[in-house]
C-alpha cells in the first residue's frame, strides 16, 4: 500500500501529516517549529517529514505548502519573507533529492482553498473564491473543476489588487491593495493611524493587537467598530471584481480574522451589493467560513498530489 506526505509551512510552525491512499483522513500530524536558534529551517522540515514517514510503506510522493510565491514548475519558492534564505530557494529539488520521491511544491493558501473545495465548505462546487484574511491576505481561485495557477503558478494573488493608489502602504511596500484594507494587519494599522491623530478609544495601548481592537469593537468602540466597518467596505469591493471575473457559486472564507467576521460582514454584504455589476453575480452564491481550520493546507496538498501522482 503506498502513501504520501504533506507539508504546510508557516514562517513560524510547519506541520506534516501522513496520509495512506487509501483513505481520506491523515494518519497522523506533526508540528515543528520552522526554525530554532536561526538554523535553516529546511533541517526542521527534513527531520519532521523523516518522523512521519512509514515503516510499512512506499511514500510515492511529498506535497507541500509554502507561503510566499511559489514557481510550480520548478516547484521553487521565488520568494517567502518569513523564512530567512528563502528566495529562489529549490525547496522541491532539496526534498526529491533527500527523499528519492516525487515531490510537489505549491502557494499555502492555494492549496487551503483546494482543501476546502475537496472537502469543506466548498463541497459539491466547482468555481469558488478562497480567502484567508489573517496577518495578509492570501487565496486561491477554482473554476471549471480546475485549479487557477497561471503560467508558473503565480496567479491568484488575491490580497494584491490595487483598491486605491492613494491609500495605505501594504506589507508589500506598494499602496491601496486589498490587504492594506481587511487584512489583520490593515485593520491594525489604521487604528495605530487614528490613535496617532488623537481618536478616541477606549484601546489601552498606541498599537492595539487584531484581538483587542475586536474586543473593543464588540464592547461599542467607535474607532474598533469604524475599523471593521473599513475592512468590509474594501472587501466588499475586491470581491466585487472577482465575482466579476469569475462568477462563482461559492466564496469562502478562512484565517484568523474570521473569529470576528460579525464585524465585518455588515459592512462587507452591503458593499458586496453596492459594487456588483448585476444582482445575478449574488444569485444562489453561497458566502460561507471555512471548515477545516489548520488541516485545510494539509488536506489540500493530498488532494494536489493524489490528482498529479
Amino acid at each position: 500500500m503506498d502513501a504520501i506526505i504533506t507539508l504546510d509551512i508557516g514562517g513560524t510552525n510547519t506541520r506534516c501529516a501522513l496520509f495512506h491512499t487509501e483513505k481520506d483522513d491523515p494518519v497522523s500530524i506533526e508540528k515543528v517549529n520552522t526554525s530554532v536558534n536561526n538554523e535553516p529551517a529546511i533541517n526542521r522540515i527534513i527531520e519532521v517529514v523523516e518522523k512521519s514517514w512509514p515503516k510499512d510503506r512506499k511514500v510515492v510522493g511529498i506535497a507541500a505548502a509554502a507561503p510566499g510565491s511559489i514557481d510550480v514548475i520548478k516547484n521553487e519558492v521565488i520568494l517567502a519573507p518569513n523564512i530567512a534564505g528563502w528566495q529562489d530557494y529549490p525547496l522541491g529539488e532539496i526534498l526529491e533529492k533527500h527523499f528519492n520521491t516525487k515531490v510537489l511544491v505549491n502557494n499555502d493558501a492555494r492549496m487551503a482553498a483546494v482543501g476546502e473545495w475537496k472537502r469543506g465548505a466548498g463541497r459539491g462546487h466547482n468555481d469558488i473564491l478562497y480567502y484567508t484574511v489573517s496577518t495578509g491576505l492570501g487565496g486561491g481561485v477554482i473554476t471549471g473543476g480546475h485549479i487557477l495557477q497561471g503560467s508558473r503558478g503565480i496567479a491568484t494573488e488575491v490580497g494584491h489588487i490595487v483598491l486605491d493608489d492613494n491609500g495605505p502602504l501594504c506589507g508589500c511596500g506598494k499602496a491601496g491593495h486589498f490587504e492594506s484594507y481587511s487584512s489583520g494587519t490593515g485593520i491594525q494599522h489604521h487604528v495605530e493611524r487614528k490613535i496617532k491623530e488623537g481618536a478616541a478609544t477606549i484601546l489601552k495601548t498606541a498599537a492595539p493587537s487584531s484581538r483587542e481592537i475586536a474586543e473593543a469593537a464588540k464592547a461599542g468602540d467607535e474607532l474598533a467598530l469604524e475599523a471593521f466597518e473599513i475592512g468590509g467596505y474594501y472587501m466588499g469591493i475586491a470581491v466585487s471584481n472577482y465575482l466579476h471575473i469569475f462568477n462563482p457559486t461559492c466564496v469562502i472564507f478562512g484565517g484568523g480574522v474570521t473569529l470576528s467576521f460579525d464585524l465585518i460582514m455588515p459592512s462587507f454584504r452591503a458593499s458586496l451589493e453596492k459594487h456588483v455589476l448585476n444582482p445575478l453575480y449574488l444569485k444562489d452564491l453561497k458566502i460561507a467560513l471555512a471548515e477545516l481550520g489548520d488541516n485545510a493546507g494539509l488536506i489540500g496538498t493530498y488532494e494536489y498530489m493524489k490528482q498529479n501522482v
